[in-house]
């Protein structure tokens, strides 16, 4: 049956697949930004993160928006290897247990891209938002959105307060990095936050056939 399932995976899921998330740069620029000591949110807690929970609001936050996600899908064992292979670092990807995968689509239902959870059984150590943008970046907008919700329901709702890399919102700080990639004339481009809750917050932009492709990696 689980083979069945995963030979109807819509191939779109496989999207991030093809390069090691972080760790396979052909060709980078970084953007600068202001490394500030990390700090917990601005309520002094930290978020709890899961599988089921966190997908479910993710889903319900990103609903308000008109941006659909999908149902996840939960993949372990062998499935692990073949659907779940984002690291280039074997020391990392071997740590990776569990995974599950959701699909993103727009307002007029077209795809968007996948939120991917991965770590150990019980518990997400990184969530991954994959959008594949076009030639034009006509998703810009989606993008926001879906890497502010990222934020705030993984990390704080306290980018405003901390504005880290002297970035004053998550949007300008993606309007940052994609003028930066498109004015490169490189593969791959990344820029790093941190100074939330602990956490640093990696954005992968790649140019590919398609256009370009955006990968947000949160850590738990």
């Amino acid at each position: 049956m689980e083979q069945q399932i995963l030979k109807k995976m819509n191939k779109k899921i496989l999207i991030s697949i093809f390069s090691g998330i972080a760790l396979v740069i052909i060709a980078t620029i970084v953007i600068p930004t202001l490394m500030i000591p990390s700090e917990e949110n601005h309520e002094g807690e930290t978020l709890s993160i899961s599988y089921v929970g966190t997908n479910k609001e993710i889903k319900s936050l990103l609903a308000k928006y008109n941006i659909s996600m999908s149902s996840a899908l939960n993949l372990k064992g062998f499935s692990i290897k073949q659907y779940c292979t984002f690291f280039a670092d074997e020391s990392i990807q071997n740590t990776i247990e569990y995974c599950t995968s959701t699909e993103l689509l727009d307002s007029d239902g077209h795809y968007l891209g996948n939120i991917h959870m991965v770590g150990l059984s019980n518990s997400p150590k990184y969530v991954i938002g994959v959008i594949q943008a076009d030639p034009n970046v006509s998703q810009l907008n989606e993008i926001k959105i879906i890497y502010e919700i990222m934020t705030e329901s993984l990390v704080c709702d306290c980018w405003e307060i901390k504005k880290p890399g002297e970035f004053e919102t998550i949007s300008a700080w993606i309007d940052a990095a994609n003028t930066h990639h498109l004015e490169a004339k490189r593969t791959t481009s990344k820029t790093e936050i941190s100074g939330l809750a602990q956490k640093d917050l990696l954005l992968e932009i790649t140019t590919n056939e398609e256009g370009y492709l955006w990968k947000f990696i949160v850590p738990n």
